[in-house]
């Protein structure tokens, strides 16, 4: 099965991220078949390729939650949106934990 998720390079304190499409028993660094978009979470920067992430949804690839969730923030399509659970956070105010 064909998987679309992150796969993680760049030096020590210096990530980038590239979206690639790879079998997922393949570690996600160095086998992948096609690298689709780029993501800098220092610049808050994406540069992707929609379409051809819906083609590869489309034959039936899956995505990662992690990448579902960047794209969906990117574009808010609700394709990408079944891939993941949206959920509210809930915080407990400071004070109630002493109690």
């Amino acid at each position: 099965m064909l998987t679309i998720r992150l796969s993680r390079h760049g030096r020590s304190k210096r990530p980038f991220y590239r979206i690639v499409l790879t079998e997922h028993t393949k570690p996600a660094k160095f086998w992948y078949k096609e690298v689709l978009w780029s993501y800098d979470p220092l610049q808050h920067k994406l540069v992707a390729d929609v379409e051809a992430i819906k083609w590869w949804i489309a034959k039936g690839s899956q995505m990662s939650e992690r990448a579902a969730k960047l794209l969906y923030n990117e574009t808010k399509d609700s394709l990408f949106q079944k891939f993941f659970e949206l959920r509210e956070r809930k915080s407990l105010p400071k004070n109630a934990d002493k109690e």
